[in-house]
Formats: structure tokens, C-alpha cells, sequence
């Protein structure tokens, strides 16, 4: 088995809404924010090749959505889905799976039509002893 990390690049995100109840005086030691409190996240997938199969889990954020809506999350590094995959010496019509861990912006908003054919879902229906439905493509 062979894992790679995928940099689909960065963005933007209010620390507070990020760290929660956490005092921003313990979080901004190692995450620090800027004058609008925001923090630079990086949106990493991971390639994961096991035989046969090429998997790709997340997508990163994406660019499809309307740049009113980019410019609150203010997309910044050189991180491209693509461009990583191929930079890792595959290609993106390699891939025969796609797991989303979870429905979060940053982490499906990339999954282009020619990923949605290979995509997997993972629910935890009970995360304290690991039981988790997968829905995907059947094989």
C-alpha cells in the first residue's frame, strides 16, 4: 500500500469558528490568525494505492462555486487537486474510488463529474466501537 498527500491548497477561516469555546490565547500559538481573525487552513486528500485500486479520499473545496461565495474563503497557495494528483505521477481518470470522510466544504467541494461515478460515502453509525456504513459504487 502507498499513501500520498494530495495539497489541494489553502483558504481562509475565522479562527473562533474553527476552535469553538477554545480561549483564542491557547489557539493562536500554534495556528495564528490575521488582523480579520482569520486562520490559513491547508485542504490536504490523500491518494491511497492498494493493488488495483487508486482511492482518493476528500477533494478539497474547489473553484466551481460562484467567486462571490470564493471570496469568503479567500483560496490562496499553489494547491490544485488535479495538478497534485499528476504531480504524484497518476492521473486523475486513474482513480476508482472517492471517499468524502465527511460533507464539509473543504473536504467534497471538488468532486468533479468525473470523480461523482467513483464516490463512496461514510457514515459512522457508531463511532465509540467503529461500525460504519460505506455507499458507493458497488465494488
Amino acid at each position: 500500500m502507498r499513501i500520498t498527500v494530495i495539497d489541494a491548497g489553502n483558504f481562509k477561516l475565522d479562527g473562533g469558528a474553527m476552535f469553538g469555546v477554545v480561549p483564542k490565547t491557547i489557539w493562536q500559538k500554534m495556528i495564528p490568525a490575521d488582523e480579520n481573525n482569520l486562520c490559513n487552513w491547508n485542504m490536504r486528500c490523500l491518494l491511497v494505492e492498494d493493488g488495483k485500486r487508486l482511492i482518493l479520499v476528500d477533494t478539497g473545496m474547489g473553484d466551481k462555486q460562484p467567486q462571490k461565495w470564493q471570496n469568503f474563503y479567500f483560496r490562496n497557495g499553489d494547491g490544485d487537486l488535479i495538478k497534485s494528483i499528476r504531480n504524484a505521477g497518476y492521473h486523475e481518470s486513474q482513480i476508482t474510488d472517492v471517499i468524502l470522510t465527511h460533507l464539509h466544504f473543504d473536504h467534497c467541494g471538488e468532486l468533479l463529474p468525473e470523480l461523482r461515478r467513483k464516490f463512496c460515502f461514510q457514515h459512522s453509525l457508531m463511532p465509540n466501537i467503529g461500525l460504519t456504513l460505506a455507499i458507493g459504487n458497488g465494488q
